[in-house]
């Protein structure tokens, strides 16, 4: 997952990202289980990044955060793309650094098991 968040961020670095590429980018975040291991974790990344708030059931399912999500951002100005845009970037620098530490726990207990 990490070679995939370095990706994002240099995305994220362009001037300019559409908003596909912003739809794109949340849906596998929050799709991946190795970033949000519960469904409960997803709602503070959305109220820091997008500043929103769902009903408990919507995160019953990651599908329709998702969806939720992506009409949200399609309903967006330039401005507010802008800030989604930083936001999305200062999430994802913050974390690469964790993942980087999770990835030997994981790889080490992995290889484990295999013995």
């Amino acid at each position: 997952m990490n070679d995939t968040v370095i990706i994002y961020t240099n995305e994220l670095k362009n001037r300019i990202v559409p908003k596909y590429k912003i739809i794109g980018i949340v849906s596998q975040l929050i799709f991946s289980t190795s970033i949000f291991r519960t469904n409960h974790e997803i709602k503070p990344f959305l109220s820091d990044v997008f500043g929103l708030t769902f009903k408990p059931y919507v995160f019953k399912s990651r599908t329709l955060v998702v969806a939720r999500i992506s009409k949200e951002v399609s309903k967006t100005t330039s401005n507010e793309l802008e800030s989604i845009k930083r936001k999305l970037y200062k999430f994802l620098t913050e974390n690469l650094s964790e993942e980087k530490k999770l990835e030997p726990i994981i790889t080490r207990g992995a290889h484990q098991i295999e013995k």
